[in-house]
């Protein structure tokens, strides 16, 4: 059973067991039968990714280009936290230039997370003054 199937079968449940009603069709879940779609992350990414290919900016740009545009993201977003203000719309800023990137590049957010994860998963060390300090560093 694949994972969509295991989740759709828990939503199933949920629905005949639970106040909450939900169900999965078409990889979108729905709280109940009168409520609006939740898009999945994926849906979002493709979505994305065809932004950017609509409007000739994978193409059309460089890696140079699309980097300068993360670092100006990344200023709104140290912006928001300075001042207290919400933030989802500069993390999501930030995802999309990074789509714009790994899609010119021919990597996917996965692959650059999993390699992340890789990196990080046994990684020790302490907090020092509000940084985290390697342990080999220490």
């Amino acid at each position: 059973m694949s994972g969509l199937d295991d989740h759709k079968a828990r939503m199933k449940m949920l629905e005949k067991d639970s106040v909450l009603r939900a169900f999965v069709e078409d990889d979108i879940v729905y709280l109940d039968k009168d409520s609006q779609p939740e898009p999945t992350l994926s849906l979002f990414i493709d979505n994305v990714i065809q932004w950017h290919r609509d409007r000739n900016l994978i193409e059309g740009s460089t890696d140079k280009d699309q980097v300068l545009k993360l670092m100006q993201e990344l200023g709104e977003l140290s912006d928001s936290v300075c001042k207290g203000k919400d933030i989802k719309d500069d993390i999501g800023d930030m995802l999309v230039v990074m789509l714009n990137i790994a899609t010119r590049n021919g990597v996917t957010l996965s692959e650059c997370l999993a390699r992340a994860w890789d990196d990080i998963k046994d990684r020790k060390g302490k907090m020092v003054d509000g940084v985290f300090i390697k342990e080999e560093d220490l």
